[in-house]
């Protein structure tokens, strides 16, 4: 068989990018789990590392204290006698499936369903003791604002099925993420089968069956599709093991589920739309190389690997059955239509009988997206940074000083020891900097706030917390030197402060890239940055070109301008654009210095800044700058005329 050029590339491609997916999902879940203290996990195929076009982003908030057991007396909440019970009942069920009894008799409800509801007992249907997945579904929707902080994005919060869908508008696109509530559950005796079944190619490993059957499973509130008595049941997740597996793969294999997935995305889907979902495919490929040698996933034979999965696919719809994978039993197509499946089968015959151009065309299309410059290159790692970052940062919102300071500590703490661990220690130290310097003006003033000038003008400690946010200020190209700028206002060292802010506007090319918690303001493509011979680090990149929103702490209100204070007066978290953010300190530094003329000029800075950015304000609805502008032009002018400003810049956002 001839070596398809395209091939090799695409795998090696895949080789290059799927692990820092991988990292990016271990280091958000790090984030959330151990940083932010909420019990939920990111999942879904986005955090698999192979995600479609138009998969959501999916959590799964893991309740703590039920833990659904397999026999009476298995789990119950604390270690009295009198705590609730709940057990799993597969009794009349269709496999896969469960319903989850709670015992009857005496017991103390200490879940969070009692802390924060009416208990376990009111989420049962009534006059039963079964609990109902629609109750609880319905429970979780009135607790998960209170869980999740408002990110300062245009929200939109939905129930869709089991799920809680919260859709962020922003730069470029609607994201939508998908939150599920879920139990934690030991290993099913249902998927024994699973772990005790022979594999004549040893594949998955055995260590890795052994992980997945300690780590157990999770129960969804779903009930089966044809069921009459759906709102009883729950469906077993096995999305933990999943992810494990999926991550076991080599680069051979994630390109063909890669491609394949292109395929059902770009030719399939929409004319069947949810009727043969990622999951089927994951699921066929799943089989696919458990019942293969190990030798046939090569990057030569990408195209024979693509048809053996699109003829297994073929042969589920002959025979109308897919088998889930850990629970066989499981048809997962018994619930579709016949006549749309026969439909399906067609088209993909008819898909079939293209031969292998249609693999080629995917992959030659997939290719040409791919740019070669560092920016791209670094993207995955950048994006799990700046969302790690947001997030941290959430997580302070409501805190004292002395809390934020405790926090913050043990924050830095936290992400050194897991960089240590080799997951992104570069994305690590960068975060861990970032705190530190936060850390170090933190203790810089609190000895002025205590009284302490001797301490606090000393040049010895002026040079150290410089030095400390000069190297801050290496970890992006102009949020980090903005803390420095504010640590020279701070000091009343006006024209200082300003030959930073001046820098800061200078440097910010139509090169630099802003990075929003999620997103960037832009792809950058080839043509619009020099290549490397050799591949800069992730630092070299942030320095030269990565710019994040500037953070401002209620916290810490009293180390910024008098503007600032009032804006963080309601405890609400600021993201400012550090461009702006310059352009507005520069006018705060004029201001204190008399500089009237200036003032003018830069007031007018803001208002041009505004107008370029009035429909990324109109998307996410977040008008900080807004009454920051106003708040400057009712210095410089009159209020008759800020008020003006201000009412027509708003009609022009609704």
């Amino acid at each position: 068989m001839d070596i398809v050029p395209e091939c090799m590339e695409y795998v090696k491609h895949t080789a290059e990018y799927f692990p820092k997916r991988v990292m990016r999902t271990k280091l958000l879940n790090f984030v959330i789990e151990k940083i932010m203290k909420v019990p939920v996990f990111y999942s879904g195929s986005r955090a698999e590392g192979i995600p479609c076009v138009s998969s959501d982003t999916d959590f799964m908030y893991e309740v703590k204290a039920v833990s659904p057991g397999s026999r009476e007396g298995a789990n119950r909440f604390g270690d009295e006698e009198e705590n609730v019970s709940v057990v799993l009942d597969m009794t009349d069920v269709h496999p896969g499936y469960t319903k989850v009894r709670i015992l009857n008799g005496s017991w103390q409800d200490s879940s969070e369903f009692a802390l924060y509801g009416n208990g376990l007992r009111s989420l049962c249907k009534l006059g039963t003791s079964y609990l109902s997945n629609m109750l609880v579904s319905e429970y979780w929707s009135t607790r998960l604002p209170n869980i999740f902080p408002n990110h300062g994005m245009r929200q939109e919060t939905f129930l869709h099925g089991p799920c809680i869908s919260t859709k962020y508008d922003s730069k470029s696109k609607v994201a939508k993420i998908d939150t599920m509530l879920c139990w934690k559950c030991e290993w099913p005796e249902v998927a024994n089968e699973w772990v005790e079944r022979d594999r004549k190619f040893n594949w998955p490993t055995q260590e890795i069956v052994n992980e997945i059957k300690k780590t157990g499973c999770n129960l969804v509130p779903v009930g089966y599709a044809n069921s009459g008595t759906k709102e009883l049941e729950w469906r077993f997740s096995f999305s933990k093991a999943e992810r494990v597996i999926i991550w076991s793969f080599n680069a051979t294999q994630i390109a063909c589920i890669d491609i394949m997935k292109l395929l059902f995305d770009n030719c399939i889907s929409p004319k069947f739309p949810d009727l043969f979902p990622s999951y089927f495919i994951k699921t066929t490929m799943f089989w696919l190389i458990e019942e293969t040698d190990c030798n046939f996933w090569k990057p030569q034979n990408l195209f024979v690997c693509l048809d053996k999965l699109l003829l297994n696919i073929i042969s589920c719809l002959d025979q109308k059955r897919i088998r889930n994978y850990f629970i066989p039993e499981n048809n997962m197509m018994d619930a579709k239509s016949p006549e749309e499946l026969a439909k399906l089968h067609e088209e993909l015959k008819i898909c079939w009988d293209n031969g292998e151009e249609k693999w080629l065309r995917l992959i030659k299309e997939n290719l040409s997206t791919i740019d070669k410059n560092e920016i791209y290159f670094h993207h995955i790692l950048i994006n799990g940074l700046t969302i790690s970052r947001h997030l941290i940062y959430t997580t302070m919102q409501s805190l004292n000083l002395t809390d934020w300071k405790e926090k913050t500590i043990q924050t830095i703490s936290d992400l050194k020891r897991f960089g240590e661990n080799g997951t992104l220690p570069d994305a690590c130290n960068i975060l861990s900097q970032e705190f530190e310097a936060l850390l170090t003006i933190y203790s810089f003033y609190s000895s002025r706030f205590d009284g302490n000038m001797e301490f606090i003008l000393s040049t010895e400690n002026i040079k150290h917390v410089e030095e400390t946010l000069r190297n801050c200020a290496k970890l992006s190209h102009s949020t980090g030197i903005l803390q420095l700028a504010i640590f020279y206002f701070c000091l009343e060292r006006y024209p200082d402060a300003l030959q930073v802010v001046q820098q800061v506007q200078k440097k910010y090319t139509s090169q630099v890239v802003h990075y929003q918690f999620w997103e960037r303001h832009k792809t950058p493509r080839d043509h619009d940055y020099p290549q490397a011979m050799q591949r800069p680090s992730l630092e070299q990149t942030m320095q030269n070109y990565i710019s994040l929103d500037f953070v401002l702490l209620p916290c810490l209100s009293r180390l910024y301008p008098d503007m600032i204070q009032e804006k963080l007066r309601d405890g609400r978290i600021l993201f400012i654009h550090p461009l702006f953010f310059a352009i507005h300190l520069q006018f705060c530094c004029f201001c204190m210095m008399g500089d009237v003329e200036k003032c003018e000029e830069t007031v007018q800075k803001m208002q041009i800044f505004v107008k370029q950015n009035i429909d990324l304000l109109r998307k996410t609805r977040d008008f900080t700058i807004v009454d920051l502008t106003t708040s400057c032009l009712r210095i410089v002018r009159t209020d008759k005329h800020s008020e003006d400003y201000f009412n027509e810049t708003m009609k022009s956002l609704i």
